[in-house]
């Protein structure tokens, strides 16, 4: 309701109207200030009506109290009457109006509150789906992931240096087959195979001036499907084998004998705790073993290996198959090695007792060939490791009253020769921490081609040489 100088005017102008024309009352009414200003009017916003229906009820009321047209006490002067009595009642009406403006006021400031919260709840709400679409949405396949850059595995074969290894042989033991090299035992099966030949081929004395083999592979998954005349096994190979960390295959062992000097090949592989498969006393349940005798030779000489059944007998016997890299000789390869000599040929007579080892340069393929194994055998590489021997005696040998004498390496290295490409260099040789190591004249590091190689292992005391 209106104040009571608000009500004084009222009257005043109601006065003034009844003797006014009508065409003053008409612009009087025009004239009239609105009550509201534009923040006070009623929202126009259907949901916010919906929402907060009550209190603009309230609202709307108070505000219809204060609007007072004029043609309202044109009708009768029994409206000013009312008026005046109204007047009485001014100041508690003050106190009344004061009290809905302060109604008013918290209406808005909670309409306003109201609003806050809703946006407040939508943005959240917007927000969260956001959020759970980045983290449960599938990454674009524009987008490359980064991974940690690992070094690469080396797949070189680590006996030849050949780029080409079996990824799943990296980091594998090699294996150590004794072949024999007797005149009955030519060809041997496997020494030429044009896929897999051996990656070393190590040929040295053992008795009657007679050499044996010892072929080495890198992948043991590898080896040709049948190798062999396989032989037994003496002291100076097991000892060989033992510094590239192999596994030891053969066929029968040397053995110790009380009363002699000699120490065989039994005590050997017990002693150095040697891992070893003997046909002769294999036990497996894969038929590692066999013989061939197309050849029409004794007996002796037809024993073979099957190369596909090594693996199986490897893990039938439960030898560890991780090298070790501290005990695995690995030489250094390079491409194209050459050296100051020249070397189209190399013969190496391995002691006094012994025939000579011949082998020739072919330029056409770059290899040294040999045809003394009864077959063209080629390698790309021809080293030469001279080491002292001894001579040993076994009395009265299979009770037959006769010695047999066997020859023993010292593994106490020396000089050597190394012929690769034609050209042929002087090194030196020698054992350290469990490999063998490798130097030139000057004490610098030897390259080896990458390919196959020789190792003839003659005697340094015992007449060896090289023409």
């Amino acid at each position: 309701m209106p104040d009571s100088d608000e009500l004084d005017d009222i009257l005043n102008e109601i006065k003034s109207f009844r003797n006014s024309e009508p065409e003053k009352a008409e612009e009087k009414k025009k004239e009239e200030p609105n009550i509201f200003t534009e923040e006070e009017k009623p929202a126009e916003n259907n949901e916010v009506k919906i929402d907060f229906a009550e209190e603009e009820g309230v609202e709307a009321e108070e505000e219809k109290s204060q609007d007072i047209p004029c043609e309202r006490f044109s009708e009768s002067d029994d409206k000013i009457q009312e008026i005046e009595e109204d007047r009485s009642m001014s100041e508690k009406k003050k106190s009344n109006n004061s009290k809905g403006s302060k109604k008013k006021f918290p209406l808005v400031a909670a309409i306003a509150v109201a609003l806050i919260v809703i946006i407040a709840c939508v943005v959240f709400v917007v927000a969260g789906k956001n959020e759970d679409a980045e983290t449960t949405a599938p990454p674009e396949t524009s987008q490359v992931t980064e991974t940690p850059t690992e070094a690469p595995v080396s797949t070189k074969n680590p006996l030849t240096g050949d780029s080409d290894f079996n990824a799943e042989a990296v980091g594998k033991r090699p294996v150590a087959c004794v072949v024999e090299n007797s005149s009955a035992a030519r060809p041997q099966w496997g020494i030429n195979d044009s896929k897999n030949p051996p990656d070393i081929i190590v040929e040295g004395e053992v008795e009657g001036g007679e050499t044996r083999m010892l072929w080495m592979y890198a992948d043991y998954t590898s080896v040709p499907s049948q190798i062999g005349p396989m032989r037994s096994a003496r002291p100076p190979y097991i000892k060989f084998s033992e510094l590239f960390d192999a596994i030891f295959l053969h066929w029968g062992q040397s053995q110790t004998k009380k009363g002699t000097a000699y120490i065989g090949a039994n005590t050997v592989f017990r002693v150095d705790k040697v891992d070893h498969i003997n046909q002769m006393t294999y036990s497996g349940k894969v038929a590692l073993f066999g013989r061939d005798s197309s050849r029409g030779v004794s007996t002796e000489h037809t024993g073979v290996l099957y190369g596909d059944k090594i693996a199986a007998a490897i893990e039938g016997e439960g030898f560890r198959t991780e090298a070790d890299d501290a005990h695995y000789t690995k030489f250094n390869f390079s491409d194209d090695v050459k050296y100051d000599t020249d070397c189209q040929s190399l013969g190496l007579t391995f002691s006094s007792r012994t025939a000579t080892r011949d082998w020739a340069y072919s330029s056409d393929d770059g290899m040294y060939h040999c045809n003394d194994y009864n077959t063209d055998v080629t390698r790309k590489n021809l080293l030469v490791l001279f080491d002292t021997t001894e001579y040993v005696a076994k009395a009265n040998y299979k009770n037959s009253g006769s010695a047999e004498i066997y020859c023993n390496y010292n593994l106490a290295g020396g000089k050597g020769k190394l012929a690769c490409n034609g050209t042929v260099t002087d090194i030196t040789w020698s054992v350290e921490n469990g490999v063998i190591v490798l130097k030139d004249a000057n004490g610098a590091d030897v390259n080896l081609n990458v390919g196959t190689t020789w190792i003839g292992y003659a005697s340094s005391n015992n007449g060896g040489a090289v023409k």
